[in-house]
C-alpha cells in the first residue's frame, strides 16, 4: 500500500476507508470518513468507531485509501421506496458490512448483511416495513 502526503486535493469520498500515518515509519490507523469540512474531513477510526476525529488537511499526515463502498441505491435500485433502510444500510456499509441479499417481501424488504473482522463472521438482517405511511426498520 502506498501513503502519500494528505493534501485537500486528493479525491476521497464519504465513506472511503483510508489509512493515516504521522510518518512513512509509523503505525498505521484506518477508518471511514463520515464528512467534509473546510480544511479537512471527521473520520471514525476502526479502533475507536464510537467517535469522530477531525483531520486538519494542515496535520501532514501521510494517506491510502484502502476501499470506496459502494453506493447502496444504485447497487440495489429495489430499495429506492425503502429510504431509511436505505442510509441505515449505506451506514453499515460504511462500516465495512458487505450486503449479502435483499428480499422484497409483502410487508417491505428484507436486508442480509456480513461483516468479517478478525477472522469472526457477523451477520445481521435489517427489515423495513411501511405502515400507515410511515417507514419502520429495525434490526431482527
Amino acid at each position: 500500500m502506498t501513503y502519500e502526503p494528505l493534501t485537500a486535493n486528493h479525491a476521497f469520498q464519504v465513506g472511503d476507508r483510508i489509512s493515516l500515518k504521522v510518518d512513512e515509519a509509523g503505525e498505521k490507523r484506518d477508518g471511514f470518513i463520515t464528512e467534509f469540512e473546510d480544511g479537512g474531513f471527521w473520520i471514525r477510526f476502526d479502533d475507536d468507531i464510537e467517535n469522530e476525529d477531525f483531520i486538519d488537511y494542515r496535520d501532514q499526515l501521510l494517506a491510502a485509501l484502502l476501499s470506496r463502498p459502494i453506493h447502496v441505491i444504485t447497487t440495489h435500485p429495489e430499495l429506492k421506496p425503502f429510504e431509511n433502510m436505505t442510509a441505515e444500510l449505506q451506514y453499515r456499509v460504511y462500516q465495512g458490512f458487505t450486503i449479502e441479499k435483499v428480499e422484497l417481501t409483502a410487508e417491505g424488504a428484507d436486508a442480509h448483511i456480513q461483516l468479517i473482522e478478525d477472522g469472526q463472521t457477523y451477520t445481521q438482517t435489517l427489515r423495513s416495513s411501511i405502515e400507515d405511511g410511515q417507514e419502520h426498520v429495525r434490526y431482527i
